[in-house]
């Protein structure tokens, strides 16, 4: 678990007990895993029940997103990610400390804390440039095409998420 900025994290499941442990909120990017949106919402089958939290769920400082890791960017929903990044800027504006997190710590959870420190200025630069700084915060960053590239179709529209 790597301290990024002040009061945000990244890292991974093995994360997840140091994190509740701490107090910590914490944004599960992931479907699977013993934290993932499966286990919040205890379904069994493949696919989620739909519903209002079929791509997005949260209890109390627990939100989690309903994502795979997948080669194409078309099969990571915007809407989830942008319901994820409220929740999380809700979280954070409370005073919250957040770990972002996925199963290994590489790429979703990572590109999701990536997004976020966008959506509330902290990564100003083009994307290219913001993801080589990113790197020197948490090196152990390596993202799946598909989510390096749904963070970057949004990138423009991360700058302006919670501005009004």
């Amino acid at each position: 678990m790597e301290n990024i900025i002040d009061r945000i994290y990244v890292g991974s499941d093995a994360d997840v007990a140091e994190s509740k442990r701490r107090g910590y909120s914490r944004l599960t990017c992931a479907k699977d895993g013993p934290d993932g949106h499966r286990a919040m919402l205890g379904y069994t089958t493949l696919g989620a029940p739909k519903g209002e939290d079929y791509l997005f769920a949260s209890r109390g400082h627990w939100g989690a997103m309903n994502c795979i890791d997948h080669q194409d960017a078309d099969f990571i929903p915007t809407e989830m990610i942008l319901k994820a990044l409220k929740w999380a800027k809700k979280e954070y504006d409370a005073g919250h400390t957040i770990l972002f997190h996925c199963n290994h710590g590489h790429s979703r959870g990572p590109t999701t804390a990536l997004m976020f420190l966008r959506a509330i200025g902290e990564m100003p630069h083009g994307f290219n440039k913001s993801v080589k700084v990113f790197r020197t915060l948490y090196s152990e960053y390596d993202p799946q095409s598909g989510m390096e590239q749904k963070a970057h179709i949004l990138w423009k529209e991360l700058e302006h998420l919670f501005k009004d």
